[in-house]
């Protein structure tokens, strides 16, 4: 299928229901127009589109015109103030660099020479010079579209320390000073429920995002993950469910397949597998407990891929885990990378609606036979 086919066909696609109406509904157990999708980091592909770079993104007109695209097109509904995998670490003293259409990266660690407490203390939002400008723009954002909610993201613990020591001395460190290590996560989620607090007392109550890449197996040993990973995440996540009284929610790049029967215990509603692991497999283990989120290849369909892989992948997915007991959400397996073009992010949508069609909790949709 080539691009004008394609919207040829997406002519027909009118949503019934914004993004949250849909999911709302859907966990309910209504019947709704078509699965509930989430394509992560959709921000990034729209302001392609739009000619806008990423550093644009932080300008607030800009990034409005954007939020008012996905609504436009999508009915995609919901405002997020992010903290990334690094912003805690530069709030603190590590040094970023911002390239003009690339994600951001630490130059310098603020703990480059060693792991040293006496170098960090809690940050406060409202005046730190990096967190405080974020809770600006997010109150500009809820101004400007007061219909929609508004949530976070924050990294996990171990992956919020590996933005204050790079990560090669962090994993060292947990055999040669394994104490002080759990001295800086202690550290980390107390850093972090400072800004989750602020949040929570701007905007009310919400739903917050963790991200935990550094927790993965490819990364830790499963002794390393049940010592320096799990007990901390398990803590920091218990604690946004305690302050927010909404579950909070979980992404881990890489490899997990190990780590899948201890989620269940997490204070989380779902979980969101990389593609690099098998989705079917990943259902079958939390499907009980966790909503299955995942699990479309960013990089080699919705980056390098054809419109017919993108709806392929897709529909694969849709196949191992839409029957899902506790709820399935399309996704891709992480961030959407510079560059996707939007004729695939529109791929996707099309797929959702074609092979998703009259979704229901716990049902495989009769579409996916078509």
């Amino acid at each position: 299928m080539d691009k004008e086919e394609l919207y040829e066909k997406m002519k027909d696609y009118k949503p019934d229901m914004t993004s949250a109406e849909r999911i709302g509904a859907y966990l309910s157990g209504q019947r709704v127009d078509h699965i509930p999708f989430a394509i992560m980091s959709t921000n990034r592909i729209i302001a392609n589109e739009l000619n806008y770079t990423i550093k644009d993104m932080e300008d607030i007109d800009k990034l409005s015109d954007i939020i008012q695209y996905k609504y436009d097109h999508y009915k995609i509904v919901g405002l997020t103030e992010e903290l990334s995998l690094r912003t805690m670490g530069h709030a603190l003293g590590s040094k970023l660099i911002f390239p003009e259409n690339d994600i951001d990266y630490i130059e310098e660690f603020l703990m480059e020479d060693e792991l040293d407490m006496d170098l960090v203390s809690i940050p406060d939002p409202y005046t730190n010079e990096v967190l405080a400008p974020k809770l600006e723009r997010a109150r500009k954002l809820k101004e400007r579209f007061p219909h929609m909610s508004i949530e976070t993201e924050i990294p996990g613990p171990i992956t919020t320390a590996a933005a204050i020591r790079p990560i090669e001395k962090l994993l060292r460190d947990l055999r040669k000073q394994p104490e002080k290590v759990k001295e800086l996560l202690e550290f980390c989620i107390n850093a972090n429920m400072s800004w989750a607090k602020a949040f929570k007392n701007e905007f009310g109550p919400s739903s917050v995002m963790v991200v935990d890449p550094v927790g993965c197996d490819d990364i830790l040993s499963p002794k390393q993950v049940k010592e320096f990973s799990l007990p901390y995440l398990k803590k920091q996540l218990h604690l946004y469910y305690q302050l927010n009284e909404v579950k909070p929610n979980l992404h881990i790049c890489g490899h997990t397949n190990r780590q899948w029967q201890y989620y269940k215990d997490l204070d989380i509603d779902f979980f969101s597998v990389d593609n690099c692991e098998n989705l079917r497999d990943c259902k079958e283990e939390i499907e009980d407990q966790l909503i299955v989120v995942g699990n479309i290849p960013p990089v080699e369909v919705m980056l390098n891929g054809s419109i017919d892989e993108v709806i392929a992948s897709v529909k694969d997915c849709i196949k191992k885990a839409a029957d899902a007991k506790s709820g399935y959400i399309a996704a891709t397996g992480c961030g959407s990378p510079v560059g996707t073009p939007i004729e695939n992010l529109d791929a996707f949508i099309y797929a959702i609606n074609k092979y998703g069609k009259d979704a229901k909790l716990g049902e495989m949709p009769k579409a996916i036979n078509e």
